[in-house]
């Protein structure tokens, strides 16, 4: 098994963050790229490392679970003590599969909130970023009040993913730092509307509030109302300085002794202009025929695990290297699915693709990346112009069969 060796690698990112908490106001717009960067970097490189051995856990407890379904179909209508032990199996395992999913989510969340440059705008879902948000700063909020959301279904608007979520974990982390007292009275609501043609979304505390005097400065960098070491008054100059590139504005209305409210405008997304990713959501199909399954990936028991979810039904081949994955291409090339993945220490992803792009073009149509985190610009480049099908790590076992169905649809056609 693949050691997770990241303590050092936190330890200079850490410091290299560091470097940036008091930069002069001068250089304000160079810290806060030179920061996102060092934090997308470490981020990407911690869920790279985590997705690699979460998607063989993942794996694994899906495995489990459906053979202890299959052994409690064949007990049931026959109460005995083997029954009872088998249906407390199944809760572990599900109780265990549920805390795998919240760490995945988290992962995922972290990744698109330090993404370290900004994407290109798309049209996205302001209350799918918002849930994100809150479920990155859940742990900070519960301890502090009740969190109420008050979303109206409004339309998609044009930005991005990782800045809008920077602007609205900065507003939510600030409203329950804001608060004081019993948890159970006290409130933080995130609230969406339309006005004018654009999308409102409102972010209110019951906190003490911010003295008239201090409104007017709120906005501006390195002033803040936090205690001395609490904070650097980057926070909101930099959102507001995110919603501006966007066509948006932030403002703020205050009273002491009742609270805070952020309001955020943006603009709606036209219907056209949606560019949605490539992902793997079809519904389930019908039992795939079985298929040839090319798996490369320098984790052994990702390989493994997925080995003995397809036993009986595919033929699946390991390679554990791009250049084995290589090697054994050029001698036998006849796959129904090839799942690469994209980060290897010799023979990159990118590069066996290159390679069977060039050598075996009918099988590059059948090239499915796997990915933990793409962590560099190239990686990020590259994913963003191949054609095919991505998975993100760690992806369900259903996943790969809804992928072999559609090949599977694609060649009938």
């Amino acid at each position: 098994m693949k050691s997770i060796s990241i303590s050092s690698d936190f330890t200079r990112r850490a410091e290299e963050l560091r470097a940036f908490v008091d930069p002069s106001a001068s250089e304000l717009r160079r810290a806060e790229t030179e920061r996102m960067a060092s934090l997308g970097t470490l981020a990407a490189g911690v869920a790279h490392e985590i997705n690699n051995p979460l998607s063989y856990v993942l794996g694994s407890l899906d495995l489990g679970l459906r053979e202890l379904h299959g052994l409690q179909l064949l007990l049931e209508g026959h109460p005995n003590e083997e029954l009872q032990h088998v249906s407390g199996a199944v809760a572990a395992l599900g109780s265990a599969r549920e805390g795998a999913e919240r760490v995945r989510n988290i992962v995922r969340d972290l990744m698109d909130f330090s993404r370290a440059t900004p994407g290109e705008g798309e049209a996205v879902s302001v209350e799918a970023i918002l849930d994100a948000t809150i479920r990155v700063a859940w742990n900070e909020v519960r301890h502090r009040a009740r969190l109420i959301k008050r979303y109206a279904g409004i339309s998609r608007v044009i930005g991005d993913e990782a800045r809008l979520g920077q602007v609205f974990l900065n507003l939510i982390m600030n409203a329950a730092q804001a608060i004081d007292g019993d948890p159970s009275v006290n409130e933080i609501i995130v609230s969406t509307s339309a006005e004018l043609g654009r999308a409102v979304i409102e972010i209110s505390d019951t906190g003490g509030g911010i003295q008239e005097h201090d409104l007017a400065r709120i906005f501006d960098p390195f002033f803040t109302t936090k205690v001395a070491g609490a904070g650097t008054g980057l926070g909101l100059a930099i959102c507001r300085g995110i919603l501006s590139s966007l066509d948006g504005q932030i403002s703020v209305s205050s009273e002491l002794g009742r609270g805070t409210t952020f309001k955020v405008v943006l603009p709606f997304a036209s219907e056209d202009s949606a560019s949605p990713r490539v992902v793997v959501d079809a519904p389930p199909q019908e039992q795939p025929a079985p298929s040839r399954i090319l798996i490369i990936d320098d984790e052994p028991l990702l390989g493994q695990t997925l080995l003995y979810a397809f036993k009986g039904r595919h033929d699946v081949s390991i390679c554990t290297s791009g250049r084995e994955a290589l090697t054994r291409l050029a001698t036998d090339s006849s796959f129904d699915l090839v799942l690469c993945d994209l980060m290897m220490p010799d023979v990159n992803g990118a590069a066996v693709y290159a390679s069977v792009k060039r050598d075996y073009p009918e099988l590059a149509e059948r090239f499915v990346f796997m990915t933990g985190g793409a962590f560099t610009a190239r990686a990020r480049e590259f994913l963003q112009q191949h054609p095919g099908a991505q998975l993100e790590k760690p992806f369900n076992i259903a996943d790969i069969e809804r992928l072999l169905s559609q090949f599977a649809a694609s060649a009938a056609r």
